[in-house]
């Protein structure tokens, strides 16, 4: 249980620090990506975001384009965090690794990623990603707010 508070203390710290108004961001439904019928996106090795990764870079968006700009990506700085996605909906989050299971799903022609921590069987929100982009190297979140950037490597 003081893991989970631990976890939304710093949460709620980060996306109240990250302060702006909100921008518009663009997305569109990925041709290459599998959906079930609610539009619920069905993860695959093919899609990248499988496999663990760890923070490198924490940047805002200072143009509210959607976009992580050079020198946005100059700008930012580390922290720490880390995700283990596996094929079974199944994850592992922060550096704590907390058991928890993650979503992908298409809103409004937006790619979002949801995380939950599982503590003594429940499900407990963690986060509520725009995914960016995927490569086979980096993963780039948006934050639910559209404030910052979250750059992660592949480990």
């Amino acid at each position: 249980m003081k893991k989970i508070f631990f976890i939304s203390v710093l949460i709620v710290v980060i996306h109240f620090s990250f302060s702006r108004e909100t921008l518009k961001v663009q997305s569109t439904r990925w041709p290459s990506i599998q959906y079930n019928t609610t539009d619920q996106y069905l993860p695959s090795q093919d899609d990248g975001i499988i496999g663990s990764w760890s923070l490198v870079l924490q940047a805002f968006d200072d143009n509210n384009n959607g976009k992580l700009d050079d020198d946005e990506r100059k700008k930012g700085s580390g922290g720490r965090h880390f995700y283990q996605f596996n094929a079974d909906g199944t994850c592992l989050i922060h550096t704590l690794k907390l058991k928890g299971n993650y979503e992908l799903k298409n809103e409004n022609g937006k790619r979002r990623l949801y995380t939950y921590i599982i503590d003594e069987g429940t499900k407990t929100p963690e986060n509520r990603w725009y995914v960016i982009s995927v490569s086979k190297a980096e993963l780039i979140l948006l934050s639910q707010d559209k404030y910052a950037f979250w750059i992660y490597k592949r480990v």
